[in-house]
Order: structure tokens, then sequence, then C-alpha cells
């Protein structure tokens, strides 16, 4: 091989490590959305559409804002005709495994708790009277989907029941044991069977309560203090982030009983995703860990993110990972949105 030749493949070999450096970067992707008016909580949350190369923003006080080219820009949802205006602080949204264009909104202040659209955004309706609500969930075994929960915001004995589609709302929380603290994320399992915890800064009796018979009664599953939003995976098991960072605990038996998984320390946060592969992903510090061992063991992907993530998102259209962070003030931060390169392979069916 010739001198030339050499020189030929080094140079290229540079060339090529430089521009998978340049394409594995963390790059703000806030695009428009950046100084929008707001409030603070200003950029609430990101949301993966199932199967569909678009990603949803939730603003406080400015409504649902979609992407479908990674971020580059970003367009307001509920512009049809008639819709309701989404100005509360979104705080989940939850897709029909059925028809991803179907899904629903809560938010906490400023407007209505709970939103649903069925026509992937154009237009929204509130649903019922309720307000101010960290979590919705509902029954998709039914396939009218009457039956949802929807979880009070920093509120205890709070879990609201609608068997309406969210016409009515009963207030099942009400039975849950007094002197338990906020019960702000309830999961629905079935027809009767939901979990809900207890968590948060106020005083009282934390843990995972569990009803069998629809929220007549309630039962401590764990006196461990489950915090946020709790992830269904695709193996059946529940995971729930423990407060104040101190750790993960996983059901295998729709939260009859549970495991702590790991430590304090280990991730940060309030939430946990599932990638594609199986493998969980949480927030740790400004960085990125995932498992592989259902949440025993935490390891570092990525390098650390410019920003304290609030949140993060995996977007297999993209093959990238997203987090978000916000603050008090009273516009979208410049860089709210960041976007990382993270290729994975689909867990094949089983």
């Amino acid at each position: 091989m010739n001198q030339r030749l050499i020189s030929r493949l080094l140079v290229s070999a540079i060339l090529l490590g430089f521009c998978l450096s340049l394409s594995a970067q963390w790059v703000n992707v806030t695009g428009n959305l950046a100084g929008l008016p707001s409030e603070c909580g200003n950029l609430c949350l990101l949301s993966v559409v199932p199967r569909q190369d678009k990603i949803i923003a939730g603003i406080a006080q400015r409504g649902l804002w979609q992407t479908t080219d990674g971020g580059l820009t970003w367009t307001p949802l509920g512009q049809g005709a008639g819709s309701d205006a989404i100005v509360n602080r979104p705080s989940r949204i939850l897709y029909d495994p059925a028809h991803a264009d179907v899904f629903w909104e809560s938010g906490i202040y400023n407007s209505s708790g709970v939103y649903q659209t069925t026509n992937g955004g154009q237009t929204f309706r509130h649903l019922g009277h309720i307000r101010h609500n960290d979590y919705v969930s509902v029954e998709f075994a039914d396939p009218r989907r009457r039956t949802l929960l929807a979880g009070g915001h920093e509120q205890s004995r709070t879990v609201w029941k609608s068997v309406d589609d969210g016409a009515n709302w009963t207030n099942i929380g009400a039975t849950l044991p007094e002197g338990t603290k906020f019960s702000s994320n309830p999961l629905l399992i079935d027809t009767s069977t939901y979990l809900v915890n207890a968590s948060g800064w106020g005083k009282g009796t934390g843990g995972v309560y569990r009803t069998a018979d629809g929220g007549a009664t309630w039962s401590q599953a764990t006196p461990l203090e489950a915090n946020g939003a709790p992830l269904s995976a695709s193996d059946g098991s529940i995971y729930w982030m423990l407060m104040y960072d101190r750790g993960v605990i996983r059901s295998t038996n729709q939260g009859q009983t549970w495991i702590q998984m790991c430590g304090p320390g280990a991730i940060k946060g309030s939430m946990i995703i599932e990638l594609p592969d199986g493998r969980l992903a949480a927030v740790a510090g400004k960085g990125i860990k995932v498992s592989s061992d259902h949440g025993a063991n935490w390891t570092p992907v990525l390098e650390p993110a410019p920003v304290q993530p609030s949140g993060l998102i995996y977007a297999p259209a993209r093959q990238a990972l997203y987090v978000w962070h916000w603050d008090c003030g009273n516009q979208v931060l410049t860089n709210a949105v960041w976007r990382h390169d993270y290729a994975i392979e689909s867990k094949p069916p089983q």
C-alpha cells in the first residue's frame, strides 16, 4: 500500500470520526417554541405519538404543539372549529393503543383537568367538571373507553372516577385511609382493579394503594413512597420511582406486591421510560442511564445534557432521545428541548 493511499485512508477515517461525533451531540430543537409567552412550568412535557413520526410538547397556558420534523418546527394543535382551548399546565398524554389519533390530556391550574381528542388533536373537548389533575388513566379493555381515572394535584384522598367517558366524575379517593399523602397518579388495571400512589411533600402516610372493588376499599400494597407516573412495561411489569430519588420498585402481579430494584441515587426524577428493545431509561443528574435487568443496575449512555432534564422520551421514528426542561419564568426557554441520536433495534415480537 503506497503512502498516498495510506494518507487518504487516514484523512477519511478522521473525517468519518468527526462527522460521527457531530451527529452524536445534543442538539437544541426548541425551534419556534422558544420565547412563547407562558408561566411557571412553561414547557411541561414531551410525548411521542405511537407508530408516527410526531412529538407533542405541552406548554403551560398555550396548549399542545406538534412537530413532524424532529423538532425543527412546531405547530399548535386544537385549531379546528369548535375546539376547547387547553390552557392548563399539561401533565400527561395517554394514547389509545388501537388508534393513536385518539388521546387524552390531563393538566393542572387554569382550566379543565382532562381533555380528549378523537382526530389527532385537531379539536379537543374537556371531560366533565374536574380540574387540577396530575394524571389520567383509561380502561382500554372496554371498546367504548368509558371508565377513566384522574388524580388530583397535591391533593390527598382525591382519585376521580368516571364510567361515562368523562361526563360525570365521583371521588373514589375519599375511601383511601385517612392521613395518606397526595394521591396523584392512579393506574387503571382492569374494570375494578386500580393502583394509586400516596406521596409528596405533605405530612401523612405514603406508599402504593390498591383496590380490587372499583374503589370501594383500598389496601396498602407497599409502604414505599412511589412518586410520579408509573410505567406499565411491555412484559406486564409495573415500575414506579420512589420519592426523593430513593430508587425504583417493580411489581409483576398487577401491583399486589412490590420489590425495590435499586437504591438511592441510582437515577433521579419522577419518570422511567421503556426503550424499543425493552431496556429501561431514566435521567441521572444531567445524564441518561439505561437498565437491562429490570432496574437493578443502571449504566450511563451518551454525554451529559447541556441542561438539567426535567424528563425524557425516545422517538423511534427519529432514533433519538429527547429531553426537556423548564423554569418558573413567563416564557418558554430558548433551550427547552434537546435531541441526541441514539439508534436502537426494536425488540422482536414475542
